[in-house]
């Protein structure tokens, strides 16, 4: 009896020590589980700011004039300097595990396609803490991610191969502008090989222009457009522009009120259809012209210019009261920096920003397709038009109620003659010209 009750407290001692041992086991598993889990999150976090990094390194490229003209020696050192720039800014603004994240070196810039430069960056945090997983030997770990990233601008792209992706641009303006430059005298896309006209004097980014229609007014009880001979430069017509559209309207901003036609909806917002890629080029499905909408307004029973109103309720400028954002030329005419736009009062209520910042992207600007103006043009019922290319443009005024506006050209972009049957690349936004990470 003696010797079975030892047995009984030799097991039970057994069973103690093994219960202590496999709880020391969990409680190290446990809290190597939590500091895994920590480097996970972060190792996440890292790799969301690299690639914010590299695609505002790459927006950089955009924002230049860059991938407009890459054989610009001057254009090329301001994007490299704003490329590099921007992706210290970016990656700056989003903490991995609560501290900023460094970039090794200095971000890589491939400029070896033109039109379509790259920019590769890397981040690190080496000071990671480690909790209970210092039991190794080690108080901290690190994580580090890369990322890479591209502006698309399609129109040097055919000079490298048969075929291309053509760019989707989104939120383009219904306003048909002619492949005619008024102050050089020349196209703005070459029609033979789709790029852009570079010839040598040329410096569209910067240029201002003063627009108005083409478009006389109908007479009797006809109203709407009529263009009785080509478009001259420096003249736009209207777009025709059909009902499945999506829009996003803000009929409370300044100047806004949600109603009107869909061509002057168009103009007022983002038109978030994907401007159709058979469209630009010499696609079978093409653009067409609206001899429906007078631009003026000044048709019988039109009323007020729908181009105006558009204009002045997508730049926050109506009624005497501009709250529009501005552009400042002055350092990219004296080649010492790009075109730097400032906030306006709308801007600065709605997004917070202080009357001395620099924007990125405005309301202000625009995108509009550009027509082979070469030949005869068409008139009624045949109002079918190529799209030979697209101008990104810095809406600076708009009058009040004839339809005309001046403007700023900030890139250009060419449509090309053969482009590929794979789907075409979307920027998403305001811009032409796509800025999309490659790699991870």
């Amino acid at each position: 009896m003696l010797k079975s009750s030892r047995i009984s407290n030799q097991q039970r001692g057994q069973t103690i020590a093994l219960v202590a041992i496999s709880m020391i086991s969990f409680i190290a598993m446990a809290a190597l589980a939590i500091d895994l889990t920590s480097l996970y999150s972060a190792r996440s976090e890292i790799q969301r700011a690299a690639d914010a990094a590299a695609l505002a390194g790459a927006k950089a490229f955009v924002d230049s004039g860059f991938t407009t003209d890459p054989g610009n020696s001057n254009l090329r050192t301001i994007a490299l300097n704003m490329a590099q720039s921007y992706a210290a800014g970016v990656a700056s603004q989003n903490l991995v595990a609560n501290g900023v994240a460094q970039i090794v070196g200095t971000p890589a810039v491939d400029i070896s396609l033109p039109g379509n430069p790259r920019i590769t960056v890397k981040l690190q945090r080496t000071d990671l803490p480690l909790f209970f997983a210092r039991i190794w030997g080690s108080n901290f770990a690190s994580v580090s991610a890369t990322a890479a990233a591209e502006a698309y601008n399609p129109s040097y792209s055919q000079t490298k191969a048969t075929s291309f992706l053509p760019s989707a641009p989104r939120c383009v303006k219904p306003l048909l502008v002619p492949n005619d430059d008024k102050q050089f005298g020349v196209h703005f896309i070459n029609t033979s090989n789709g790029a852009v006209n570079v010839a040598t004097g040329v410096q569209f980014i910067g240029e201002q222009i003063s627009f108005t229609t083409a478009c006389t007014p109908g007479t009797g009880k006809v109203k709407g457009c009529k263009v009785p001979s080509k478009p001259n430069p420096g003249e736009y017509i209207p777009m025709l522009v059909g009902s499945a559209h999506q829009y996003c309207h803000n009929s409370s901003a300044q100047g806004c009120s949600g109603t009107g036609s869909h061509f002057e909806q168009s103009i007022e917002c983002c038109d978030g259809t994907a401007f159709d890629a058979p469209q630009c080029g010499t696609g079978t499905a093409r653009a067409s012209w609206d001899p429906t909408i007078d631009p003026k307004g000044t048709g019988i029973g039109t009323g007020n210019s729908p181009v105006a109103a558009g204009l002045q309720c997508l730049i926050h400028s109506t009624g005497g009261n501009a709250q529009q954002d501005s552009l400042d030329p002055s350092a990219f005419s004296s080649g010492k920096g790009p075109l730097l736009i400032s906030p306006g009062t709308f801007s600065q209520n709605t997004y917070g920003v202080s009357s001395g910042a620099i924007l990125a992207t405005s309301d202000s600007i625009i995108t509009v397709p550009l027509f082979d103006n070469s030949s005869a043009f068409r008139q009624p019922p045949d109002t079918q038009l190529t799209i030979v290319g697209f101008l990104t443009l810095f809406v600076n005024n708009v009058s009040g109620s004839s339809g005309d506006f001046t403007a700023t050209i900030m890139n250009v972009t060419g449509c090309g003659n053969s482009p590929s049957t794979s789907p075409a690349v979307s920027g998403g936004g305001v811009s032409a010209i796509p800025v999309r990470l490659i790699h991870n």
